[in-house]
Protein backbone atom coordinates (compact mmCIF):
# COMPACT_ATOMS: atom_id res chain seq x y z
CA UNK A 1 0.00 0.00 0.00
CA UNK A 2 1.57 2.98 -1.25
CA UNK A 3 0.00 5.95 0.04
CA UNK A 4 -2.48 7.41 3.03
CA UNK A 5 -5.70 6.67 0.90
CA UNK A 6 -4.85 3.05 0.12
CA UNK A 7 -4.56 2.01 3.84
CA UNK A 8 -7.77 4.03 4.85
CA UNK A 9 -9.61 2.34 2.07
CA UNK A 10 -8.06 -1.41 2.96
CA UNK A 11 -9.16 -0.30 6.70
CA UNK A 12 -12.72 0.48 5.63
CA UNK A 13 -12.91 -2.66 3.56
CA UNK A 14 -11.96 -4.57 6.51
CA UNK A 15 -13.75 -2.51 9.07
CA UNK A 16 -17.17 -3.44 7.01
CA UNK A 17 -16.02 -6.72 7.03
CA UNK A 18 -15.87 -6.94 10.55
CA UNK A 19 -19.49 -5.48 11.15
CA UNK A 20 -20.62 -8.37 8.90
CA UNK A 21 -19.23 -10.65 10.46
CA UNK A 22 -19.93 -9.30 13.72
CA UNK A 23 -23.98 -9.31 12.41
CA UNK A 24 -23.52 -12.80 11.55
CA UNK A 25 -22.49 -13.66 14.89
CA UNK A 26 -25.44 -12.52 16.45
CA UNK A 27 -27.84 -14.34 14.08
CA UNK A 28 -26.18 -17.47 14.11
CA UNK A 29 -25.82 -19.85 17.23
CA UNK A 30 -22.91 -19.79 19.91
CA UNK A 31 -23.86 -23.69 21.00
CA UNK A 32 -26.20 -25.58 20.69
CA UNK A 33 -26.95 -27.42 23.88
CA UNK A 34 -29.72 -30.41 25.59
CA UNK A 35 -29.79 -33.48 26.81
CA UNK A 36 -29.58 -36.64 25.02
CA UNK A 37 -28.83 -40.27 25.12
CA UNK A 38 -26.49 -41.75 22.98
CA UNK A 39 -27.26 -40.50 19.31
CA UNK A 40 -30.57 -39.30 20.39
CA UNK A 41 -31.31 -36.14 21.47
CA UNK A 42 -34.13 -35.47 23.55
CA UNK A 43 -34.06 -31.84 23.90
CA UNK A 44 -31.94 -29.21 22.41
CA UNK A 45 -31.50 -25.14 22.58
CA UNK A 46 -29.47 -22.44 20.61
CA UNK A 47 -27.85 -20.22 22.46
CA UNK A 48 -27.21 -16.71 20.92
CA UNK A 49 -24.70 -13.63 21.08
CA UNK A 50 -27.07 -11.30 21.80
CA UNK A 51 -29.35 -13.29 24.68
CA UNK A 52 -26.01 -14.81 26.23
CA UNK A 53 -25.96 -11.79 28.90
CA UNK A 54 -29.51 -12.64 29.85
CA UNK A 55 -28.82 -16.10 30.49
CA UNK A 56 -26.29 -14.35 33.70
CA UNK A 57 -28.55 -11.92 33.94
CA UNK A 58 -31.15 -14.91 34.85
CA UNK A 59 -29.10 -17.07 36.71
CA UNK A 60 -27.74 -13.35 39.08
CA UNK A 61 -24.75 -13.18 38.02
CA UNK A 62 -24.84 -9.72 36.85
CA UNK A 63 -21.32 -9.46 36.91
CA UNK A 64 -20.45 -11.66 34.20
CA UNK A 65 -23.90 -10.12 32.55
CA UNK A 66 -22.34 -6.66 31.98
CA UNK A 67 -19.14 -7.78 31.13
CA UNK A 68 -20.71 -9.72 28.67
CA UNK A 69 -23.01 -6.76 27.69
CA UNK A 70 -20.37 -4.51 27.36
CA UNK A 71 -17.54 -6.36 25.98
CA UNK A 72 -19.91 -8.07 23.20
CA UNK A 73 -22.57 -5.07 22.07
CA UNK A 74 -21.58 -1.80 23.45
CA UNK A 75 -17.85 -1.50 23.17
CA UNK A 76 -17.89 -2.93 19.69
CA UNK A 77 -20.28 -0.62 18.75
CA UNK A 78 -18.72 2.36 20.13
CA UNK A 79 -15.45 1.28 18.07
CA UNK A 80 -17.08 0.37 14.89
CA UNK A 81 -18.59 4.32 15.03
CA UNK A 82 -15.48 5.87 15.93
CA UNK A 83 -13.27 3.88 13.82
CA UNK A 84 -15.35 4.39 10.74
CA UNK A 85 -15.63 8.20 11.81
CA UNK A 86 -11.86 8.50 12.20
CA UNK A 87 -11.73 6.20 8.39
CA UNK A 88 -13.88 8.86 7.12
CA UNK A 89 -11.42 11.87 8.13
CA UNK A 90 -14.09 13.35 10.87
CA UNK A 91 -12.65 14.67 13.88
CA UNK A 92 -13.59 15.68 17.26
CA UNK A 93 -12.67 18.17 19.98
CA UNK A 94 -11.92 15.75 22.29
CA UNK A 95 -10.23 12.94 19.29
CA UNK A 96 -7.35 12.44 21.16
CA UNK A 97 -8.91 11.66 24.46
CA UNK A 98 -11.05 9.02 22.64
CA UNK A 99 -8.83 7.35 20.83
CA UNK A 100 -6.73 6.94 24.44
CA UNK A 101 -9.08 5.90 25.63
CA UNK A 102 -10.45 2.71 23.03
CA UNK A 103 -6.68 2.11 22.67
CA UNK A 104 -6.78 0.91 26.36
CA UNK A 105 -10.24 -0.79 26.40
CA UNK A 106 -8.90 -2.55 23.36
CA UNK A 107 -6.29 -3.58 25.48
CA UNK A 108 -9.08 -5.54 26.69
CA UNK A 109 -10.20 -7.02 23.32
CA UNK A 110 -9.15 -10.53 24.53
CA UNK A 111 -11.97 -10.31 26.76
CA UNK A 112 -14.09 -11.10 24.03
CA UNK A 113 -12.44 -14.27 23.44
CA UNK A 114 -12.47 -14.69 27.04
CA UNK A 115 -16.53 -14.00 27.26
CA UNK A 116 -17.10 -16.55 24.61
CA UNK A 117 -14.74 -19.19 26.05
CA UNK A 118 -17.14 -18.50 29.45
CA UNK A 119 -20.32 -18.98 28.17
CA UNK A 120 -18.64 -22.31 26.23
CA UNK A 121 -17.11 -23.87 29.40
CA UNK A 122 -20.38 -23.00 31.17
CA UNK A 123 -22.51 -25.12 28.98
CA UNK A 124 -20.02 -27.59 27.89
CA UNK A 125 -19.93 -31.11 29.96
CA UNK A 126 -18.21 -33.79 29.03
CA UNK A 127 -21.15 -36.35 29.33
CA UNK A 128 -23.26 -38.87 27.59
CA UNK A 129 -26.45 -37.21 28.78
CA UNK A 130 -25.59 -33.30 27.87
CA UNK A 131 -24.88 -32.95 24.93
CA UNK A 132 -23.12 -29.49 23.78
CA UNK A 133 -21.54 -28.07 20.64
CA UNK A 134 -19.79 -25.30 19.25
CA UNK A 135 -22.19 -23.33 16.29
CA UNK A 136 -21.22 -21.16 13.53
CA UNK A 137 -21.89 -17.82 15.99
CA UNK A 138 -18.53 -18.14 17.34
CA UNK A 139 -16.33 -18.73 14.43
CA UNK A 140 -18.28 -15.19 13.01
CA UNK A 141 -17.72 -13.70 16.12
CA UNK A 142 -13.86 -14.50 16.47
CA UNK A 143 -13.86 -13.74 12.80
CA UNK A 144 -15.38 -10.43 13.15
CA UNK A 145 -12.87 -9.48 16.60
CA UNK A 146 -9.96 -10.21 14.42
CA UNK A 147 -11.39 -7.89 11.49
CA UNK A 148 -11.81 -5.26 13.94
CA UNK A 149 -8.41 -5.39 15.80
CA UNK A 150 -6.90 -5.71 12.18
CA UNK A 151 -8.72 -2.24 10.94
CA UNK A 152 -7.81 -0.48 14.43
CA UNK A 153 -4.45 -1.46 13.88
CA UNK A 154 -3.89 0.01 10.05
CA UNK A 155 -6.49 2.88 11.25
CA UNK A 156 -3.85 3.75 13.68
CA UNK A 157 -0.47 3.82 11.38
CA UNK A 158 -2.43 6.01 9.05
CA UNK A 159 -3.00 8.95 12.23
CA UNK A 160 0.05 8.39 13.95
CA UNK A 161 2.44 8.77 10.77
CA UNK A 162 1.24 11.58 8.59
CA UNK A 163 1.69 11.25 4.63
CA UNK A 164 5.50 12.56 3.67
CA UNK A 165 4.85 14.76 0.67
CA UNK A 166 7.12 13.45 -2.79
Amino acid sequence: MKNKDDRKWTAVIILLASVLFFIMGFMFPLLQTGYGIGPFTLRSDYIYLGTSFGYFFDKGEFFIGLLLLFFTIIFPTLKYIFLFLTLLGRRFSRHQFITTALEIINKWSMLDVFVVAVLILNMKFDSTIIVSRVENGTTLFAISVVLLMTSSFIAGKIVARPEIPK
